[in-house]
This record gives C-alpha cells, structure tokens and sequence, in this order.
C-alpha cells in the first residue's frame, strides 16, 4: 500500500503532489484524472495515484503493465497555457525527471525519444502525455508515468522479460515507492517552469544528457514501415531529428515510433 502522507513529507515543491488522489484500484489514473477533469474536481498540480492499475495504457494505444503494490502508477494534473506545438516537451521533461529521481539511489538511468525510460538497456518506465486543447493552447495536460520499481523479473510477462527490467533487479533491493514518485514531482516541476516561461533549452540539454541514441543509427516505423536513419537531437518544440540519405528530416512522436 502506498502512504500519501509520506509522499508529501518528501516534496520540495509548490504545488506538484500538494493535493493527491490516492485509489488502492483503478481502470486508469489517466482516465480518473480526466474525470476529474471533466467534473470540475480538480487542481493544478494534483496527483492522482493507485495501487493497482488494471488497464494502463502506453503510446499508439499499446498496454501497459503494472504488477500490483510493486510498480508506481500515477498522474499528474497541470493546468497549462502552452502552445500544442510545446506539449511535445512535457514526455521529455517527465522521462528526464524520472531519471533524475531514479539516479538518486545511485542508479543510470537513460532516455529513448520521446517517453521511454532505460537501465542496462532495458525499458522500466514510460510516460503518456494526454491533452485538453482549446484552438492550438492546452488547457489541461495530464502526465502518466508508470515506473517498474519492486517486481522481481519473473513477475513480469513473460514476453517482456527480456527487454524490460526494474529498479529492484537493478539495485538488487526493493526501493521506496512513495520516494520514487516524491522525487520525480521534485525534479519534475522546475522542468515545466522552465516550459511555461519560454526556456525549453536547459529541459532539452538535460534530455540530450541521457539520450541513449544521440548521433546513433537508429530504426523507427513510420507509416507501418521500418525506416533508417541517425538521431542528431530534438528542435525546440522536443520533436526529433533524424538524418536519412544527408538531410535532416523533422518528425514528432505522433508520426513515428522508435524501434532501436
């Protein structure tokens, strides 16, 4: 069971978790917390948290798992006045502060454009990015982020075993969850001041810091296609840059998806 108390008594920051919705079941902490949303119940920098999550979701609609009482899953509400062109920094600004929260227990975390989260080149957390847009502003932006933290490897799916790990078969220890979300929100909301005042390029050069396939081939599927090319970094707005046959072509995480 996770202790919201003990979250708070662990935050540093202004309004990130000062407000926490903690169910020990949910179908989705996205859905919930556009729910809450929806029914005028909400507040920016609320955080909405389970225990158990039983139909989580990844990018292009792909499934997410969560052992129960082992993993992290949770979401956080922002209300926000950015452009939809910017919202393609807050995957980056949420996989860099998981990193950041995940390299205080002396681990290396690495990032995969644009929400994966690596260690010893294995995925152990992702982030999904939803929005509310009125014209080209969002409204309200809800971050999930799903972090593996105290599963030992044969409780995962099988079919995941081998490119998935945990913070616990890392450190060869069970870690505190309610530290790993606390430090997350910590890291986590200088990076989205830094966004809603205009100044993504210390947010990017963190990413780039830890990007785990800076200036490396890389494969990626573009319409259903495999495709090739060399990641040379992020533009302004955190879309990718990639160069095939000399040129560099400009592709957002809505018209790609990294495979290597």
């Amino acid at each position: 069971m996770l202790f919201p108390q003990l979250i708070k008594a662990n935050l540093k920051t202004r309004t990130f978790g000062r407000t926490i919705e903690y169910y020990q079941r949910l179908e989705s902490t996205n859905l919930e917390a556009f729910e809450l949303i929806n029914e005028d119940e909400s507040a920016d920098g609320m955080v909405v948290i389970t225990d158990m999550q039983y139909q989580g979701k990844g990018r292009r609609g792909q499934s997410w798992f969560a052992s129960p009482g082992k993993a992290v899953t949770f979401s956080l509400i922002l209300r926000l006045g950015i452009t939809t062109e910017q919202s393609g920094l807050l995957s980056l600004a949420s996989g860099t502060a998981v990193a950041e929260a995940v390299s205080q227990f002396g681990l290396f975390p690495t990032l995969k454009w644009p929400n994966d989260i690596h260690l010893s080149g294995k995925k152990f957390g992702g982030v999904l990015v939803e929005t509310q847009v009125h014209d080209t502003v969002v409204e309200w932006a809800v971050i999930g982020i799903g972090i593996n933290v105290n599963e030992q490897l044969e409780e995962l799916p099988e079919e995941l075993r081998a490119t998935a790990t945990t913070l616990l078969v890392e450190k060869r220890g069970p870690l505190q969850r309610e530290l790993v979300i606390a430090w997350t929100l910590n890291a986590l909301e200088p990076l989205v001041d830094e966004l809603v005042n205009g100044n993504g390029s210390a947010l990017r050069s963190a990413w780039l810091e830890r990007c785990d396939h800076l200036n490396q081939p890389i494969t990626f599927n573009q319409d259903s296609e495999a495709r090739e090319g060399t990641f040379n970094g992020i533009t302004e707005n955190g879309a990718a840059v990639i160069e095939m046959a000399g040129k560099e072509v400009v592709f957002t995480g809505e018209n790609i998806s990294l495979i290597t």
